[in-house]
């Protein structure tokens, strides 16, 4: 292969790579910026495992009825969709599963499910701050998401038991 036919290939692999990027930036700026405020409540976890470095162990209240529903069934048996109804501050419960999104209305949201740990869940195990700031996130109790409306949900701030976001300096 000749070094000019090289230097092509690599550069339109690094294209493509940079629009791929692109892409899933976007998409991603445009839930945060768009989405809807779904409040999930955290479940406890092991408090030896809460804090270590710089974030905090998540596990969802909700997390725990879809395992339930599962009946030990693999996350990918599940079906694609948690229908979550919301109450008037954005809190979330389990409403139902569903292969497909719910019809547009201002009680329900659909967020996706994936597998984390083989066990199904809405969110992310994890949540990450600056270090040396973990004594102000002690109080999570809520975690707030941004969803989409094909379902994606991307985890934007911890709240406390009052609703009141944690982390975000007075100035």
């Amino acid at each position: 292969m000749s070094a000019r036919l090289t230097r092509l290939l690599l550069a339109a692999a690094f294209l493509l790579v940079l629009v791929a990027v692109t892409v899933v930036v976007r998409g991603h700026e445009r839930t945060l910026g768009e989405g809807r405020v779904v409040l999930a409540e955290l479940a406890p976890v092991d408090p030896r495992s809460l804090m270590q470095g710089d974030y905090m162990a998540l596990r969802f209240a909700i997390d725990e009825l879809l395992a339930a529903r599962a009946g030990g069934a693999e996350p990918e048996r599940l079906p694609r969709y948690a229908w979550l109804s919301l109450d008037s501050e954005g809190r979330a419960s389990l409403a139902e599963l569903a292969d497909g999104l719910p019809p547009a209305d201002d009680q329900r949201v659909a967020v996706r499910i994936r597998g984390r740990g083989g066990q199904p869940s809405i969110g992310p195990n994890a949540f990450f701050f600056q270090e040396g700031t973990a004594d102000r996130y002690e109080a999570a109790r809520w975690g707030e998401f941004r969803v989409s409306r094909d379902g994606r949900a991307l985890l934007t701030h911890l709240r406390d038991g009052e609703l009141g976001r944690l982390g975000e300096i007075d100035r």
